[in-house]
């Protein structure tokens, strides 16, 4: 899946959960009202929606709190990069 489009659909999840219209690439979960439970609720439905092979913990959007570094990381994460950055 390409970063673009991984970057698309976790603001989509984002805004649903968050109830919000947008989110921009360098708007922070926590900013919008995020917290730690909806953070976990999140991260899971990240991996079932993308399919992910590897799990999701909600450290991955504490250490990537941003839409651009969670979305990037998850992308490093699916292509088999565990580093975080692509």
């Amino acid at each position: 899946m390409q970063n673009g489009r991984i970057q698309q659909e976790i603001a989509k999840l984002w805004a649903q959960s968050l109830g919000v219209k947008t989110v921009a690439p360098d708007d922070s979960f926590f900013a919008l009202g995020g917290h730690s439970l909806l953070g976990v609720k999140l991260t899971a439905a990240v991996q079932q929606k993308l399919g992910l092979d590897v799990e999701l913990s909600l450290t991955d959007l504490l250490e990537h709190p941003t839409l651009a570094e969670f979305s990037e990381h998850v992308a490093a994460l699916a292509a088999g990069d565990d580093s975080g950055t692509i």
